[in-house]
């Protein structure tokens, strides 16, 4: 389905964050046991694929669910797969929406839509939260709240939905290895560039920031995630200003964030996590993560 021009006005994108999409012709979402396909259809508008998995544990009972993003590889089932163990130890709901690429170019993944664009109706992170209520719809969802996870560029699209849309209702948001960061900054004054290598020339205000760096959220670092020359690695000016690696990276965004908490005066809630022995792998981040959210090991 084509996006409609920006010029255009339609009534279901005044769908705010928050309010139910399940009126949306969609398949069920959770309608079996184990892993699954479906669609979703968003007023955004797009149609998108998602991969679902649920365990046995689920099977006569809501479970909290966790969402999963993907990286530059737009894989939704690998993301999803990626989390299979973990459920079924932990007893949660996992769903990987599939960002294909005609769809969602960098600019409205990774990026979120935010570039030029005011309306934060229109930005890509509110279908994070209307796929949840979809999902809340069918009743097998327990609580109010979701976990998301985002590896590589999946943690790039992460990040940036807590920075810019803290009101999201994410229990807890775990990003690893991005490979460049939006840094919690709103001025250039430090030498940031702008969005999306900082928040310069978004809608957050000083009250947006405050909000989201009390949020929790891990940032997971693969210690051996240190090729500057890795095939994937962002290599644009206002990333290699963030460091040569993506470890080098998450640790300058980190230190930013200390920086700006200890600014605004709030009790900064994102904590580093540095992953031993593992360089750019979903598999092994999500395990790392997996332990920090549930306890499953």
């Amino acid at each position: 389905m084509k996006r409609l021009g920006r010029g255009l006005t339609v009534v279901v994108l005044a769908l705010g964050l928050g309010l139910s999409a399940a009126s949306a012709e969609t398949p069920a979402l959770f309608a079996q046991i184990g892993p699954a396909e479906s669609s979703y259809a968003d007023p955004l508008p797009a149609t998108i694929e998602v991969s679902s998995y649920a365990p046995p544990a689920c099977a006569a009972k809501p479970c909290p669910l966790l969402i999963a993003i993907h990286g530059m590889g737009r894989n939704a089932k690998g993301a999803r797969d990626a989390w299979k163990a973990a459920a079924d130890q932990a007893g949660f709901l996992v769903l990987a929406p599939r960002f294909d690429n005609d769809q969602f170019p960098s600019r409205l993944f990774q990026q979120g839509g935010v570039r030029g664009e005011p309306d934060k109706a229109k930005w890509t992170f509110g279908l994070i939260e209307r796929l949840f209520d979809t999902a809340r719809a069918r009743g097998r969802v327990a609580g109010n709240s979701y976990t998301i996870f985002g590896h590589s560029a999946g943690a790039q699209f992460v990040h940036r939905m807590v920075m810019l849309m803290p009101e999201a209702r994410i229990a807890t948001a775990a990003v690893a290895n991005a490979g460049y960061y939006t840094l919690p900054a709103l001025t250039g004054e430090s030498g940031a560039r702008a969005y999306p290598y900082s928040l310069k020339g978004t809608p957050a205000a000083d009250a947006t920031l405050a909000r989201a760096l009390a949020k929790p959220m891990l940032v997971m670092l693969g210690d051996q995630d240190i090729d500057p020359n890795h095939h994937q690695l962002n290599k644009s000016r206002g990333a290699e200003d963030q460091g040569p690696t993506r470890f080098a990276r998450g640790q300058h965004f980190m230190a930013t964030a200390t920086d700006e908490a200890r600014r605004l005066g709030v009790a900064l809630r994102w904590r580093e996590v540095d992953v031993p022995g593992v360089a750019h792998q979903q598999s092994g981040m999500a395990k790392a993560a997996a332990a920090e959210l549930f306890g499953s090991r």
